[in-house]
């Protein structure tokens, strides 16, 4: 009962915010304002170790929000607390009674619980859809078995995930909390939103076609989507959202009919997917696969990936293919351009089924994952 009256004071790990782009960086962000929103007598202290200034200057609302900024480099930090055992995150932050890892990483602690937040382990299921294998070695085969070991509870996106980390590392499946993320409400565009402004800074024609690639990976089967697009409805504008120049570079060619209008503001975005004719999001792995929510809340006719979490993801407000398939995804997309009646029960399903993956929602189990622990 006194934890009650005077809440809790929770640490979370808030580096991953200061990326630009990137779903870590927005599961942070909008994990953090929605806890902070639904607790307003808890503290939640944001902890970062950024030694150079961090791409994005990301600034929480609440007054029941702080930061703490270690100037170390995050890998100095981490070699401390994995080797040493040294500093305990209390004598950086104060002291706290939850320290909740959101990205492979925990640090050590005096007295504080451990809750880690997995997303993924594509690095142990699919190595091959990695460029940067240092950081794969490093960051990920060493670091998220040295946590998982510190943490008391685990928290995964989706069963995938939580299937995954039981069968590729033996994790105890009674450690492992499924908790699904959610969607900005910004998604929810009205049906009779003025696309015209936005249509005319892009350089948009209607109707096109949309692919949300975000960060442009090998998983998000770039080449392939495209070449299915462009086969099944060569007349039609494809829109390649996110950041453009590694994408132009792996095309390595201008490419008719394709828009890249680069990572687009989360202002301009919600209307983009809305203007679309269909939306693409094929992935060969997701441990939750916010493009695919986003573009649900949207309302717009979805084709996506039957594997990984992204059928759990969608359920039934989605067609799904074989993303390793050209063939199949192109026959979706002839499919949904041919039936409006289909096009329109997608988008009545999916708008259904993206209110149900609410930030509110995922932060009122997480809270009470805190609770359960304190």
């Amino acid at each position: 009962p006194d934890r009650e009256r005077t809440g809790m004071r929770i640490g979370l790990d808030a580096y991953q915010a200061g990326h630009a782009y990137g779903g870590i960086a927005r599961y942070v962000r909008s994990l953090v304002s929605a806890l902070a929103a639904a607790a307003p007598s808890d503290q939640f202290i944001l902890f970062s170790n950024h030694f150079r200034p961090p791409e994005a200057r990301w600034r929480p609302d609440g007054a029941n929000v702080s930061r703490f900024n270690l100037r170390v480099p995050r890998r100095l930090v981490q070699a401390c607390w994995d080797r040493l055992c040294w500093p305990p995150v209390e004598a950086l932050i104060g002291p706290v009674d939850i320290f909740h890892g959101t990205h492979f990483v925990l640090p050590a602690v005096r007295a504080a619980k451990r809750v880690l937040t997995v997303h993924d382990v594509a690095f142990l299921r699919h190595p091959e859809y990695f460029s940067d294998q240092p950081l794969n070695e490093w960051g990920h085969r060493r670091e998220l078995p040295a946590a998982l070991a510190r943490a008391d509870v685990v928290i995964a996106d989706s069963r995938s995930t939580r299937d995954d980390l039981v069968e590729c590392l033996g994790y105890p499946k009674e450690r492992i909390r499924v908790i699904l993320l959610g969607v900005e409400r910004s998604f929810f565009v009205s049906t009779g939103a003025d696309l015209s402004a936005v249509e005319a800074r892009y350089g948009l024609g209607r109707p096109y076609i949309v692919f949300l690639v975000g960060t442009p990976e090998p998983r998000k089967n770039l080449l392939r989507t495209i070449a299915a697009a462009r086969r099944a409805a060569p007349e039609l504008p494809l829109v390649v959202v996110g950041h453009a120049p590694p994408i132009r570079a792996l095309l390595g060619r201008q490419t008719p009919g394709i828009i890249l209008p680069g990572a687009v503001p989360d202002a301009d975005l919600p209307l983009i997917l809305h203007g679309a004719e269909i939306a693409l999001y094929p992935s060969l792995y997701e441990g939750f696969g916010f493009p695919a929510v986003e573009a649900l809340a949207a309302g717009v006719p979805l084709i996506t990936s039957d594997r990984s979490s992204l059928p759990e993801v969608v359920g039934d407000a989605a067609l799904l293919v074989d993303p390793e398939s050209e063939e199949e995804i192109a026959a979706a997309i002839r499919l949904l351009l041919e039936d409006a009646a289909m096009r329109g029960e997608l988008v009545r399903r999916g708008r259904a089924r993206a209110r149900e993956l609410s930030w509110e929602a995922t932060a009122q189990q997480v809270l009470e994952l805190y609770r359960e622990l304190v």
